[in-house]
């Protein structure tokens, strides 16, 4: 089982109320349903002169550079936005740095899909669900974890451009590093 086959992924942030207020770069971690780690998402390079930026209400509004990386080192999906004031669009990438399409804010709770060309393909919540901000312990450590359930026929490009969509939902929707999606609920 890997990201793009499990049903069921685990997406947890770094949790914790020190976390929740100076966080400025991004990074998860992703899991499957049995709790074996399948990625990581970490920025290519620090936010730099951004950082500033970041640890404020306007981290939303900043670029990422997001590199999804397997659990054994190798390079998954690419996941950029620039810049923007408002709805951005972020492009996703596969590990190779072919374009699989891109991601943008569809109402207040989801992502719309549109492959490389520019077709859509629906949004997250047509081929899944995404369930934010449940709380969490791993490895004796608070987690906001997002769970992220696929419908098992779904092809590519869609499959991972919905995951993309879980693993950078906070940027997508404009929130950056700060600003935590979701109502708290306890994890089961």
């Amino acid at each position: 089982m890997d990201l793009f086959t499990a049903h069921t992924l685990l997406v947890e942030h770094p949790g914790g109320f020190r976390r929740a207020l100076w966080r400025t770069t991004y990074d998860v971690s992703v899991y499957d349903e049995h709790d074996r780690l399948l990625a990581t998402v970490v920025e290519r390079s620090g936010p730099g002169a951004a950082a500033l930026v970041r640890a404020t209400g306007w981290s939303g509004h900043t670029s990422f550079d997001l590199r999804v990386v397997s659990s054994d080192g190798h390079d998954l999906l690419g996941i950029r936005k620039g810049f923007s004031l408002g709805n951005a669009k972020v492009a996703v990438t596969g590990g190779t740095g072919t374009a699989l399409g891109s991601l943008t804010r569809h109402g207040r709770s989801d992502v719309a899909l549109t492959d490389a060309v520019g077709t859509p393909l629906g949004t997250l919540g047509g081929v899944g669900s995404l369930r934010t901000g449940a709380l969490a312990k791993r490895d004796g450590h608070r987690v906001r974890r997002d769970v992220l359930t696929l419908r098992p026929d779904l092809g590519s490009p869609t499959r991972a451009l919905a995951i993309a969509a879980a693993l950078a939902w906070d940027i997508v929707h404009g929130r950056g590093t700060t600003r935590p999606s979701g109502s708290a609920w306890p994890a089961g």
